[in-house]
């Protein structure tokens, strides 16, 4: 009798844990990078920097050099994740990653410690 409550406890817990995997799995889903494209603001305190996500290539468009200074590294390129965006130089290395907080919505720290919001522009 023993052996067989083991038995169901063990698979209980493979079961929760499971379904726990599933709700994660499908919480953090990769938005494409049609769904990201447009016009968006980096913010820093009371400035902002006009920037284009450019969903064919993944380019960054607009202001890019208003936004490196803030970055301390020129953006050219960005990808989706799942919990938000990379913000890339030249070489494809990561400047910054933005987390998402809602839709339309990343905030991320430059490497100076500076907090910047990324929205989507209205």
């Amino acid at each position: 009798m023993n052996n067989y409550r083991n038995a169901i406890a063990c698979l209980i817990q493979a079961l929760l844990v499971s379904a726990g995997a599933n709700a994660m799995a499908s919480s953090l889903v990769l938005p494409n990078a049609a769904e990201l494209a447009g016009h968006w603001q980096l913010h820093r305190q009371e400035q902002i920097c006009a920037l284009d996500l450019i969903a064919d290539s993944n380019a960054l468009g607009g202001d890019v050099d208003c936004a490196e200074q803030w970055l301390g590294d020129k953006p050219i390129t960005w990808s989706p994740t799942p919990d938000g965006i990379w913000l890339m130089n030249a070489e494809g290395t990561g400047i910054i990653h933005l987390n998402r907080l809602k839709v339309g919505e990343y905030k991320g720290r430059s490497r100076s410690g500076a907090e910047l919001l990324l929205q989507q522009a209205p």
